[in-house]
């Protein structure tokens, strides 16, 4: 299996959904669609085939930039960038050999995205993954469709004949065209229900799987290639969208999650999360030894809304600052505190640094460690390097907050700890 040290040590992530939905943008002939996530469009208002695929015609998205888009993800603070090269609806934002339906071959745009942004990445130094939609697919080539939102008399579920085609001619050979010409860290597999098992089978499980090993020697898989009955061979877990679990997993994770609700662009969604709670997200799983891939839904012209940018660069400001609280971390054997999180690195078997991520305190008060103890080198506020004043008390260390740390900044203290400070498991 491939190595998953570089995941588990950028902890943070970019993911990106854009395609054809990102001009209609959550709207179908002037009313909003039913369905909460603008992506869902074709499924949603159960859109014919013929009457979707006209969408392409007007994919020409001369704002793109495919610099532009990776230096976000950076300056934000995000080691590794994820696009959805193929969703549901089963167009492809390269020039696939397998469907004339691409970004190539279908829109008077023309050209290669994921090509332009693969040279971005590598200049940037930022690694490179692909969300594909291998279960279903609505182009009517045999992949599956979703029977809670679009079932009638086109949209039906494939036969194991008409989805074995799919799966060997489309799938397969997709994915092969995306680790050739692309060289990705890792991919991105999407399925979520029982209504996969029939044809998300564990031999297709393996053949997927083995392909990717054969093709690239770093390339990763996740868990929800079969959300329920993930392969052992999968690399890391993914949990379902927006969730936050109260534990880690054995395998390195991730959580996959929205700046306001729809996933891709929709320009009726108000709905965005404040900048302080996208932090405490990322801080949260880090905390359990997981990872946090915020999504952003560019508009159909490919640029990001200005409050994407703005929630993007006020995370980075915070991670310029506490960002040695995130990278390279692993899971922390405290636990949850009442006044926030910890984080963890080992320095070797005598030294250790806890971060102590600060939400709900008051200053000039003090907050209890619990657990820990030993020797405490130095304390210091991560953003401002104030001293920090700490002793011990019984069950841990207390740690005193000065009236300067600004809860509204959600500040972090770092803790060097020596020999018996080593924490315990």
């Amino acid at each position: 299996m491939a190595s998953t040290k570089w995941f588990s040590d950028a902890r943070f992530g970019m993911f990106i959904h854009w395609g054809l939905y990102s001009n209609p943008a959550g709207v179908w002939k002037g009313v909003k669609i039913k369905h909460n996530y603008s992506e869902w469009l074709q499924a949603s208002e159960h859109i014919p085939r013929a009457e979707y695929r006209e969408l392409a015609k007007q994919f020409n998205p001369d704002s793109f930039d495919a610099d532009e888009w990776i230096s976000e993800a950076k300056r934000a603070g995000m080691k590794y960038f994820l696009i959805t090269s193929k969703h549901h609806d089963g167009f492809a934002l390269w020039p696939t050999k397998a469907s004339g339906y691409n970004v190539a071959d279908a829109t008077p745009f023309g050209r290669d995205i994921l090509g332009e942004l693969a040279d971005a990445c590598q200049r940037h130094k930022v690694k490179l993954g692909f969300y594909y939609s291998h279960w279903q697919d609505w182009e009517g080539t045999g992949g599956d469709i979703c029977s809670a939102h679009m079932e009638n008399e086109e949209y039906i579920h494939p036969t194991e004949e008409e989805f074995q085609d799919y799966w060997q001619n489309k799938c397969l050979v997709q994915v092969q065209e995306l680790i050739e010409n692309y060289d990705p860290w890792f991919f991105w597999f999407d399925s979520w229900n029982k209504d996969s098992f029939d044809l998300i089978t564990p031999e297709r499980q393996d053949e997927l799987i083995s392909l990717v090993r054969k093709l690239s020697d770093k390339c990763l898989v996740n868990s929800r290639i079969q959300f329920l009955a993930p392969s052992e061979d999968v690399d890391y877990m993914s949990t379902m969208d927006n969730r936050f679990p109260d534990e880690g997993f054995p395998k390195p994770w991730e959580t996959s999650g929205t700046l306001n609700h729809s996933w891709a662009y929709h320009s009726m969604d108000y709905g965005w999360k404040p900048t302080r709670e996208l932090i405490k997200n990322l801080v949260k799983n880090v905390s359990l030894g997981g990872n946090y891939q915020l999504n952003v839904g560019p508009m159909g012209n490919g640029r990001f809304q200005k409050a994407a940018i703005k929630r993007l660069r006020e995370i980075g400001a915070w991670m310029d600052v506490n960002g040695e609280s995130v990278y390279e971390t692993t899971t922390c054997p405290l636990g949850k505190m009442p006044w926030g999180r910890v984080t963890y690195r080992r320095l070797d078997e005598n030294r250790t640094i806890l971060y102590l991520h600060l939400w709900e305190y008051t200053p000039e008060t003090a907050v209890c460690l619990d657990g820990a103890s030993g020797n405490v080198i130095e304390a210091r506020a991560l953003e401002t390097g104030q001293p920090i004043h700490v002793e011990p008390c019984e069950g841990g260390v207390l740690v005193r907050i000065p009236k300067a740390l600004n809860p509204d900044s959600l500040p972090v203290i770092r803790l060097d700890m020596c020999e018996d400070g080593a924490l315990p498991g």
